[in-house]
């Protein structure tokens, strides 16, 4: 087999492992994809980072932000444990209400400071709630949207033979926990777009155009999200 064969033959791999459940062997939605991770979070982190810290505007970003969130996880869910339309809805419904909260909560004890900030000040104050709140909610989202797995346990594979071995809960748990923690690093590299805005500011190389000014912010998000993925991803083993 040639390099330029063995070359594609990876391309074809990855391909496929990233657009076919493993279990269901069904093709998963485009959004249900990480290859949508960042396209689908540019507008969401735009919300939390540059939108102003108002209780309606933190408890629509959340909403959206955890509905998002309990797709992607639910896509990727191990399906070898059955979930039924009640264990969705109660996962979901728990899903929004703690990130809801907590964003709630975060926001209120910041408002005193943040009513006294502007520019990039405030956008730097608004990352930081954020990563609280999106971190620890995205914890809590992969935790309860895959709550049928801990409970009624996944597959075990023998690794040279592909043999189911029977169901686990220790390992569904341990499963579980890792991607629930690979959410908090995701929200990492928040920090990134508010301070390089603060430095551009500092060093007045912010546009005065509005237009000129949003895509400035809309770049330094992306870049940022293009860091998250391999950064949260790449915690645990696949």
């Amino acid at each position: 087999m040639s390099e330029q064969e063995i070359r594609d033959l990876r391309i074809a791999e990855t391909v496929v492992s990233t657009a076919i459940h493993p279990d269901t062997k069904l093709m998963l939605p485009w959004t249900q994809r990480f290859s949508s991770f960042m396209p689908i979070n540019i507008p969401i982190c735009f919300g939390f980072i540059i939108a102003a810290p108002t209780p309606f505007n933190t408890i629509f970003w959340q909403w959206v932000n955890q509905t998002y969130n309990a797709w992607l996880n639910y896509g990727n869910r191990n399906a070898s444990s059955k979930y039924t339309t009640q264990d969705i809805a109660i996962s979901y419904a728990a899903a929004c209400t703690s990130s809801i909260t907590i964003g709630l909560a975060i926001r209120k004890a910041v408002s005193g400071r943040a009513a006294k900030l502007s520019g990039a000040s405030l956008i730097l104050l608004n990352s930081v709630s954020s990563f609280f709140a999106c971190a620890s909610a995205g914890f809590l989202n992969a935790y309860c949207m895959r709550q049928t797995e801990m409970q009624k346990g996944i597959s075990i594979l023998h690794p040279e033979t592909g043999e189911d071995l029977g169901k686990s809960k220790k390992c569904a748990t341990e499963a579980v926990m890792n991607t629930a923690i690979s959410r908090i690093f995701l929200n990492v590299t928040i920090f990134l777009p508010p301070i390089c805005l603060v430095l551009i500011e500092k060093a007045r190389l912010m546009p005065k155009n509005w237009y000129l000014k949003t895509l400035v912010e809309g770049v330094l998000i992306a870049g940022e999200l293009y860091l998250a993925v391999p950064t949260g991803i790449a915690m645990f083993p696949q």
